[in-house]
């Protein structure tokens, strides 16, 4: 066998693994890094360097992101925040109020609300995924949209429905550290106060879900 078959086989078997990793995660996505590293024979180091190199993100944080995804729907659907609280399995209120002030940059129930109350600042950006419309809170990002496809006019109008009560200035130098943190900038942990590899994970996860 050559070094180059050794190489591909490897790759095979990890991108099998992730794949079943990802499955039991999306299934359950509080189960612990022991019970997933168990679940796929492997220990819990080799499991969180494996999961990291190849998704991008700790299997914590995209744990963090199936539930703040599973949390958004919920108070959309106009669940109460305990009720919310509930039915995504997490221990307390506090658990999901700091869950969306680290994604959402607001609370709960200022996300519930659309914003109300709620001032958010916006500007265009360049970014490695074309034109970028950052938007944020006092409290750091709250959503990117990237205007590659749809155009500027559209993005703008996806991203203000999110939040339709809140009020929008644009202040392009307020943002602009935020925005370079976010796309890979030298103080990458600034908009997510994660690592670099967090940030470009947030960047791309906000944009992805209503």
């Amino acid at each position: 066998m050559s070094h180059h078959d050794g190489t591909d086989q490897s790759g095979s078997y990890h991108f099998n693994v992730m794949r079943r990793a990802l499955d039991l995660i999306d299934a359950d996505p509080h189960q612990t890094l022991d019970d997933l590293a168990q679940a796929l024979d492997m220990s819990a180091a080799h499991f969180q360097r494996t999961f990291s190199g190849w998704v991008g993100v700790s299997p914590k944080r995209y744990q963090q992101y199936l539930t703040l995804d599973h949390a958004r729907r919920l108070l959309a659907e106009r669940f109460t925040v305990l009720d919310t609280v509930g039915e995504t399995g997490l221990t307390s209120g506090g658990r999901l109020h700091d869950l969306f002030l680290r994604w959402e940059a607001m609370s709960p129930g200022t996300y519930a609300s659309g914003g109300a109350g709620l001032t958010i600042r916006w500007g265009w950006f360049d970014s490695p995924f074309g034109p970028a419309l950052v938007m944020a809170t006092d409290k750091g990002i709250c959503g990117i949209g990237f205007a590659s496809e749809t155009g500027p006019e559209v993005t703008l109008a996806d991203l203000r429905a999110r939040w339709p009560k809140a009020e929008y200035v644009e202040d392009v130098m307020t943002l602009r550290p935020m925005a370079d943190a976010a796309f890979g900038g030298s103080r990458a942990d600034a908009a997510f106060g994660g690592s670099r590899a967090d940030a470009a994970f947030g960047a791309v996860a906000m944009c992805a879900l209503p």
